[in-house]
């Protein structure tokens, strides 16, 4: 223990002068005794021992001298030396990928994370704290809060995103919000590598605190269905990243039931392909390795089932060019009367044409606008780079006009200055592709590009059908439903209601752990699989390390004193002459 004004220790001399007056003070008390012989004896052991006698039966003496002795303790400040987190600006990075699930000692990666940076924030002193979270895109949840409530509450309210971390960005964005030589860096992850960023954080004080054990992991690399003959089938890859063999069941459900089932033994460091054919035709496949690893987020796979050539139905008088487009892809068409729509069960695409979508089955679509309202061309066509136009040049098509736009909120892919030419999106909760212009207005069809861009339609609508896509965690997407309801509710495979979206007013979000979906919009439902990064399928962790610290400095803790003592030792002096005065109020009335 040291003092901060050891001068006071002069008061000593008070306290020495107080004890000596008290001592030598006449006092006297009025005694009735009916006999001076035992009185003889009182003050015979009162002689014998006067100094000890009039210390014990003083309290009033007691109280004083120890308040005294606490004031002046007080006013010389002591403190002591403790352990205190180096740095005034403390910036902290957690990884909330998949992999931080990954379990140690019965607790995961990331639960033991927030145990230790709840730790750290009962270490500060007075600094300042921000917290980002790595991610795909970079969050700041802290900027510089003082509040140690505040912060504890926000990691405390830390959740996983299952996301792959962007560590690297996330160290540029932490550099942004340091002030110099006065921040400190703490990183919370399982796999942050010195050579990852030995750049980012040149010459900045850094703690990288890598979380976990590496005791292997067994991953389901990756699994797709697709049509083989009359049946599916499937191939999955397995890989044991253990230093030893392994031996695991595996397994291919839809909608609960099992389809395939096959016991694996697979050597240490070993990949393994699994063929699986002729499967039952389902909207969706779940593939899953059975084995304790610790880390269950990459023993899980899914894949969902779309036909990769659906049939494609000519509703009425459809222009030549298109349907003889379609027979050069290969596509199976159908000739269809609209007049014998009802009732009949139609499943794939349909190509129309006409100057209304009113009384159209409820289908993937493409639809040529044969409004007889045109506009001309003047300007130069211009085009997104989007997968519609993949290798389908527009360069030397000649349009001469357009028709007029059908009603609708249409994403434009295709157009003349403002006139849309391609545009798409959803309608009746069905997507559709809406080419506004008469094919007998250009000389497109003779061009080769004419077929790649129907068989790009025909691939894109056909992907689209009942299906969303595939996702990564937490992904946000713009939907266009067209005049389709905007609003859906999203189901895990279970049956689980997980949360509603209004399309309408915002973007689709993903589910963050991976998996198979559903989203219901009125009577449709469309699937969808949030997938696992391929980074994300190792749980392999890196030591940890300091980086930039000062040879005399070989942990994130320096000594800082500790001045609280004084306040204690005040505030103690105050309670003992509150009690000292009502010894003394109680004694003078008594």
């Amino acid at each position: 223990m040291q003092f901060l004004n050891p001068a006071y220790f002069i008061l000593s001399i008070f306290i020495g002068v107080f004890v000596l007056f008290y001592f030598f003070r006449k006092q006297y008390a009025e005694k009735t005794n009916s006999s001076n012989l035992l009185w003889e004896q009182v003050l015979n052991e009162w002689q014998a021992s006067p100094w000890l006698k009039k210390l014990q039966q003083n309290l009033l003496f007691w109280l004083q001298l120890l308040a005294l002795l606490l004031l002046m303790l007080a006013l010389v400040r002591p403190f002591w030396l403790e352990d205190s987190l180096k740095g005034e600006h403390i910036i902290i990075i957690i990884d909330p990928s998949a992999s931080m699930s990954a379990e140690s000692g019965g607790k995961s990666r990331f639960e033991i994370a927030k145990e230790e940076m709840l730790d750290l924030a009962g270490k500060l002193n007075g600094q300042q704290v921000s917290l980002i979270k790595a991610g795909e895109k970079n969050e700041i949840l802290l900027s510089r809060e003082d509040d140690l409530n505040a912060i504890r509450r926000t990691i405390e309210g830390l959740e996983l995103t299952y996301e792959h971390e962007n560590m690297e960005k996330a160290v540029l964005l932490a550099g942004s919000l340091s002030s110099g030589k006065d921040a400190a860096f703490h990183i919370f992850s399982d796999s942050a590598g010195k050579k990852d960023l030995m750049k980012e954080l040149a010459g900045l004080y850094t703690v990288v605190h890598n979380i976990g054990e590496n005791a292997g992991n067994v991953s389901l690399q990756s699994f797709g269905t697709a049509a083989a003959g009359d049946g599916i089938s499937a191939a999955a890859v397995i890989e044991n990243q253990y230093s030893g063999n392994i031996e695991t069941a595996f397994t291919v459900k839809s909608e609960g039931k099992v389809l395939f089932e096959q016991n694996l033994s697979l050597k240490a460091n070993e990949e393994k392909t699994v063929q699986i054919k002729n499967l039952p035709e389902k909207p969706y496949y779940e593939a899953a390795i059975s084995i304790s690893d610790g880390y269950s987020a990459d023993n899980h796979a899914a894949s969902i089932y779309t036909d990769p050539k659906p049939k494609v139905y000519t509703l009425g008088d459809v222009n030549p060019f298109a349907v003889k487009g379609f027979q050069t892809i290969g596509a199976e068409l159908l000739q269809t009367d609209p007049s014998a729509l009802k009732g009949l069960d139609m499943k794939g695409v349909v190509v129309a044409e006409g100057s209304t979508l009113s009384g159209l089955p409820e289908l993937p679509m493409i639809f040529f606008n044969a409004s007889k309202d045109k506009a001309k061309l003047e300007e130069a066509i211009s085009g997104d780079e989007d997968s519609l136009f993949e290798y389908a040049n527009f360069e030397k098509v000649y349009i001469s006009s357009a028709s007029s736009v059908l009603k609708g909120e249409w994403e434009t892919v295709l157009k003349s200055g403002d006139i849309p030419l391609i545009q798409r999106g959803m309608h009746n909760g069905q997507p559709i592709i809406i080419v506004n212009f008469n094919l007998s207005d250009t000389d497109w069809p003779l061009l080769p590009g004419f077929p790649i861009f129907l068989y790009n339609s025909y691939q894109w609508l056909s992907q689209q059908s009942d299906f969303l896509g595939y996702f990564s965690s937490g992904e946000e997407r713009w939907i266009n439903i067209g005049n389709g309801t905007g609003s859906w509710e999203i189901f895990n495979n279970k049956d689980e209601n997980l949360y509603s979206l209004d399309l309408n007013k915002e973007t689709f979000k993903a589910p963050i752990i991976p998996g198979t979906y559903q989203a219901v919009s009125g009577n449709q439902i469309y699937y969808f699989s949030v997938l696992l990064d391929e980074r994300e399928k190792s749980a392999g962790i890196e030591e940890s390390f300091t980086l930039n610290a000062k040879s005399s400095e070989k942990s994130s803790m320096t000594q800082r004193p500790n001045e609280s003592l004084w306040f204690w030792m005040a505030f103690i002096a105050f309670i003992l002459i509150v009690i000292e005065w009502e010894v003394y109020r109680r004694g003078h009335r008594g």
